[in-house]
């Protein structure tokens, strides 16, 4: 009888944030392959937006993980 009193108040928002907080965090470790990425890529071909590409996929990183730790504390 306690284990179905503890799934039927279970707050909808708390699943939400859950789930929002999983996205989120595939969402960084999407950012950290986009660096990995160009990394590679960096080293095989040489260009002249070589070093903005890399600061570009450094900030898009660094954005991820801001609001990642953002929303981890915050929400």
């Amino acid at each position: 009888m306690d284990i179905i009193g503890a799934i039927f108040n279970i707050d909808i928002w708390q699943v939400g944030k859950f789930f929002v907080l999983i996205g989120l965090f595939i969402y960084l470790i999407f950012s950290f392959v986009v660096v990995r990425q160009v990394k590679l890529m960096t080293q095989v071909v040489s260009g002249i937006l070589t070093n903005s590409l890399r600061a570009i996929s450094w900030i898009f990183f660094l954005f991820s993980l801001f609001i990642f730790i953002f929303v981890l504390l915050f929400f």
